[in-house]
């Protein structure tokens, strides 16, 4: 990640979290996976529409599977029987979608759902397996929904669940993965990972204080002590737009369109958003366009607006279609959010020692443990950074609102304590600190944690 971009990210949660939905396009081209691999197979047996659109029926062309860090998949498939074959890197989730490719046109025709279960990606993050035959695929352009004919216990059972209950909340955290279906945003009728390029689509939400008053002051996380009566909740949220591989000159003009405008309750309306290409440390350009609407609370729309983002780059278009907002982060919400919160220990000296943590969830307004089953089915686990994906879960301590001390640290997701012993952290030299990770669908969970 750009070294100024990932500053401007880790500032975005000052005074609350950013939840950040992230659609990239960069990754293989059908090469081969690395060492933890998934095959995926199946058949496409037909393409249905309905209403106006019936007599304009697609066949299937490519089949492509978008994981949430980033990497896209080709599959190998044949038009002729409809039979294909997908080999994925396991670990993360992959909204996997059926397009056709006329010309220069690439259309998304529809992508992998289960309505039992309410999912829109397939969790590929701990499979129980290594192959998944989904059997016969249907797909419906009308709904652009394609329905596998694999049983939803079989399916739940290879993908590691461990009730049908974990695999319903998953269903709705994981909705924001639609908006990874898009191949082609700039809409020159190329794949853009082929091309090199990568796109990141985001929205972060703020939350709001705790009801002890503060998100988890640092003073009560001392000695042992976790600020168990903390609970999150939204109060405003943004969009940003990034690139990296599509360079455009320094300076050109941004403009951020979403299809709803937002209006908060001081009676502002946010339609359009503008900012201007920057200049990338790598030699390359990177542009962006960043708007906190803020409002307490947003009264319109309490969730990020559903449907179809785009940004002019000079006179150039490029396109976000079918992104929806989260089922568990909107304004106000209460329910089935997963966080963590902490305490920290120092030695003799007041440097910090170690951080201990545990997951918490809120469900209906109530304060309750996570399950580890549930922590594994919502929370992404990345050791390593690749362009717009940072190592998830992490905590960085802030000597100033902007001035980040050493480096960030990860902490994992099945565990309960990280040692910082060794990188000379001063309790009396904090100003705060940051908490992030990474949801299963790319949305980012920021917390500042204050005196």
């Amino acid at each position: 990640m750009n070294k100024k971009f990932l500053g401007m990210v880790l500032c975005l949660a000052i005074l609350g979290v950013g939840l950040i939905f992230i659609a990239v396009g960069c990754g293989q081209s059908g090469s081969s996976p690395s060492t933890n691999s998934f095959t995926i197979s199946g058949q496409v047996v037909g393409v249905t529409a309905s209403g106006i659109r019936a007599s304009a029926t697609l066949p299937v062309t490519h089949i492509v599977a978008a994981g949430s860090n980033s990497e896209m998949y080709m599959a190998t498939y044949d038009s002729a029987t409809g039979t294909f074959s997908l080999s994925v890197d396991e670990g993360v989730p992959y909204a996997i979608g059926f397009y056709n490719k006329s010309g220069s046109t690439i259309t998304l025709l529809g992508y992998l759902k289960q309505r039992d279960v309410d999912w829109d990606s397939l969790p590929l993050m701990n499979p129980s397996v290594d192959t998944s035959d989904l059997g016969t695929i249907e797909v419906d352009m009308t709904s652009e929904e394609a329905t596998a004919s694999i049983d939803v216990s079989s399916l739940i059972s290879q993908m590691n669940m461990v009730d049908t209950t974990t695999a319903q909340y998953y269903g709705t955290v994981d909705t924001p993965m639609s908006v990874f279906t898009n191949v082609d945003a700039d809409g020159n009728g190329e794949f853009d990972f082929q091309e090199g390029k990568t796109y990141l689509y985001s929205t972060f939400y703020n939350m709001g204080p705790g009801t002890s008053g503060g998100t988890g002051e640092i003073g009560n996380m001392l000695n042992g002590n976790y600020n168990d009566s903390y609970a999150p909740k939204p109060y405003s949220y943004g969009y940003v737009i990034s690139a990296q591989g599509d360079n455009q000159a320094a300076g050109t003009s941004v403009t951020f369109t979403p299809p709803v405008p937002v209006v908060s309750t001081d009676n502002l309306s946010y339609s359009t958003v503008t900012s201007t290409v920057e200049a990338d440390s790598s030699g390359g350009t990177i542009w962006s366009c960043f708007a906190k609407i803020n409002g307490n609370p947003i009264i319109s729309p309490e969730v990020a607006s559903a449907g179809t983002h785009t940004v002019a780059v000079g006179s150039k278009t490029y396109t976000f279609r079918n992104f929806q907002g989260s089922d568990i982060i909107r304004v106000n919400s209460t329910d089935g959010i997963i966080y963590p919160v902490f305490n920290l220990v120092t030695n003799e000296a007041g440097y910090i020692t170690t951080v201990n943590y545990k997951w918490k969830k809120l469900v209906s307004g109530a304060i309750t443990n996570a399950t580890a089953a549930e922590v594994k089915a919502a929370v992404e686990d990345t050791a390593s950074s690749t362009a717009f994906v940072h190592t998830s879960p992490f905590i960085s301590f802030f000597s100033d609102a902007n001035t980040l001390i050493g480096s960030v640290y990860k902490f994992d997701r099945d565990g309960s304590s990280l040692d910082v012993s060794s990188y000379d952290i001063k309790l009396s030299e904090l100003d705060h600190i940051q908490a992030s990770y990474n949801l299963t669908s790319r949305i980012v969970c920021k917390f500042d944690l204050h005196w």
